[in-house]
């Protein structure tokens, strides 16, 4: 699995028994690096798992090829690229896919997930452990929805600049102000599966989710639409990374996802001038202490990416004015820095 990815993707690993063995991603797509697979594939191993992060699909073919050679399953974490395509083929059925529908996603369920594969003797299986998976009381399943279509509604841009990001910036900026928790990444110390795995989705949930799978293409290609756009601005910028989308992918472009070395106090500028500028969500998790024992050499790349990426909006409602005016403070901040390091070496 990859070294740079969602902490989760590995607690689970651990919990299903198993042992994660990291692989190093690359640094233009920052998914894992499949050059780096075969090396570390040994008699013990039985998949592969990986994430498409921030809406790009792994390179999935050299991927399959290796998994075949050496009878290995594979498990992709599409939660953030949902309806995307590599070449002809959706994400998610190459073998195992899975598929998360929490908030902050390309397709938002209100919560709950999706496992998708051809192997019909595995979904059996997973059929059969339903049993073990609980029906939400009708008090909370309503709260559920109730919260998650309030989200919904002030995530589009005209609300959330008066509701979310207020909130977004106190965390950012002021992280003693009240609320601030409430945007934090939690990562508990996962000793089994929490009971909130094992809660089944609800006909609610369902009825909302299949609306969206008919206008999730055309909600992808807005998203595209704007990662081309942000891209063209973008590209001569000095001293920043940008997305790129190699031939024969589809990006979702959930999060428009830029790194730098100056990432805080680009963040810091962006938010203060009302841009939601939020952090990614994943991290070179071979920092971590509860996954150092699993750990012997280097991941170059995965360290150099550790907490330096910021997601920019990338939102379905966004308009050129926003994506010009996000663009335009991007530049800036860049040719500020670039002047005033100018004028320092003049004083030399």
């Amino acid at each position: 699995m990859p070294a740079f990815t969602f902490w989760v993707d590995v607690a689970v690993v651990e919990l299903a028994g198993l042992k994660p063995v990291f692989v190093d991603v690359e640094l233009e797509t920052l998914n894992i690096d499949t050059a780096g697979i075969d090396a570390v594939v040994t008699p013990k191993t039985k998949c592969i798992l990986l994430a498409h992060l921030n809406g790009l699909p792994a390179d999935m073919e050299p991927l399959m090829e290796i998994a075949q050679k050496h009878g290995l399953r594979v498990i992709e974490d599409c939660a953030r690229t949902c309806g995307g395509r590599y070449q002809d083929r959706r994400v998610g059925s190459f073998d195992i896919g899975a598929f998360s529908f929490g908030y902050g996603k390309s397709f938002y369920g209100f919560g709950g997930g999706m496992i998708t594969s051809n192997d019909t003797e595995l979904i059996d299986r997973l059929r059969r452990l339903q049993k073990d998976f609980t029906t939400l009381p009708a008090k909370r399943l309503y709260k559920t929805v109730l919260k998650g279509c309030l989200l919904k509604y002030l995530d589009t841009p005209s609300i959330h600049g008066f509701t979310l990001f207020p909130l977004v910036y106190r965390y950012h900026m002021k992280k003693d102000k009240p609320f601030a928790s409430w945007f934090r990444i939690q990562k508990p110390d996962l000793k089994e599966v929490p009971a909130e795995f094992k809660n089944r989705m609800d006909d609610i949930q369902a009825k909302m989710g299949f609306r969206q799978i008919k206008t999730i293409d055309q909600t992808n290609a807005v998203r595209r639409g704007h990662l081309d756009f942000l891209n063209r601005e973008l590209e001569d910028t000095q001293g920043l990374r940008i997305p790129i989308v190699p031939s024969g992918r589809d990006h979702v472009n959930v999060h428009y996802a830029i790194w730098t070395k100056q990432k805080k106090a680009l963040q810091d500028f962006l938010m203060d001038n009302r841009i939601d500028a939020q952090d990614e969500s994943a991290e070179d998790v071979t920092r971590m202490t509860r996954f150092k024992k699993y750990v012997n050499r280097d991941f170059p790349n995965a360290r150099r990416l550790h907490n330096r990426l910021i997601y920019i909006p990338s939102h379905p409602c966004l308009n050129k004015d926003d994506l010009q005016y996000i663009a335009a403070k991007i530049k800036q901040f860049f040719m500020n820095r670039h002047n005033a390091n100018a004028t320092k070496r003049s004083r030399k």
